[in-house]
């Protein structure tokens, strides 16, 4: 996927699940906001650096799992001056893939449903104390599915994703959740929500400076060193996703649809929307009849 797509759709062609283990950053790898129409669990076990989502940043490092909803933006970030490889694990699935293998899990299922409509108030879970555990656990995993029918390696997927979301909701904490809660945000934290309060209006830099009382040149930069991208960057996507939303859920005219976004001109938010997506707005609203989230 390139860089400039913001929505990767992922391919569920045999299984209902996608698994990739060990996967080691590549050089210079800065990531990317996106999107994804599944659910995804990440499991770091090595590795610096930020995660990005839902206006929160949250440290990168092992012994992590990060949990993200259909279609939530985020940005993995990792620091690539640092000695420590950015190595991890994805599992992404179907959400009815997750409610047939909890269906005779009522506690398992209803933990669930609160992760997916992001009711946990955070979205990182931390296995450090287990690293080894969950590792072998996943390299298992691999182990068995190798060279196996589909149908067994759906049911180890299931078993996976059980013991998975298992171990977390035995972990979870709910003072984990107030600590981070309570933290002093970081300024790239405010400057999203600060975009996110302005985001039916034209982008003002001077504005969001003078509010945060910040230079220029200093939010900027200190936006940049927390989240590795510029804001003009977390912005567009910002505004391609909610365009996204309104494209699907509503009749609005592109008019509209722009001004929502912070854009007065129909024909520049149309050019940039098919830069983005790689589609116009039309052909999304089209093809969003047919898939919807």
């Amino acid at each position: 996927m390139s860089k400039s797509t913001l929505f990767s759709e992922i391919k569920f062609d045999e299984l209902p699940f996608s698994w990739h283990n060990n996967k080691l950053s590549e050089p210079n790898f800065e990531g990317y906001y996106h999107w994804h129409q599944g659910c995804e669990l990440l499991i770091v076990f090595s590795g610096e650096g930020q995660v990005i989502v839902n206006q929160h940043t949250y440290p990168l490092k092992n012994g992590t799992i990060f949990f993200f909803q259909p279609f939530q933006l985020h940005k993995v970030f990792p620091n690539n001056s640092s000695s420590i490889q950015y190595q991890r694990a994805t599992f992404h699935f179907d959400p009815v893939f997750a409610k047939n293998c909890l269906s005779k899990f009522s506690t398992l299922s209803s933990f669930f449903k609160e992760m997916k409509e992001g009711l946990l108030m955070k979205q990182s879970f931390d296995f450090s104390e287990d690293l080894d555990f969950i590792y072998n656990l996943c390299c298992q995993f691999d182990k068995m599915t190798k060279d196996n029918l589909l149908s067994y390696k759906e049911e180890l997927g299931q078993l996976l994703f059980i013991q998975l979301l298992a171990y977390v909701q035995f972990h979870f904490k709910d003072r984990d959740s107030i600590s981070h809660l309570r933290r002093k945000p970081h300024y790239s934290e405010e400057v999203m929500n600060w975009i996110e309060d302005h985001l039916d209006h034209s982008f003002d830099l001077n504005q969001l400076a003078c509010d945060l009382h910040l230079s220029k040149s200093y939010v900027s930069k200190i936006f940049k060193i927390e989240t590795g991208s510029s804001i003009t960057d977390y912005l567009t996507a910002r505004r391609i996703k909610h365009a996204c939303h309104l494209l699907q859920m509503t009749d609005h005219t592109l008019q509209h649809v722009a001004e929502q976004i912070g854009l007065l001109n129909v024909s520049y938010f149309i050019q940039l929307f098919k830069k983005e997506t790689g589609i116009t707005p039309h052909q999304y609203r089209i093809k969003s009849i047919y898939f919807s989230p």
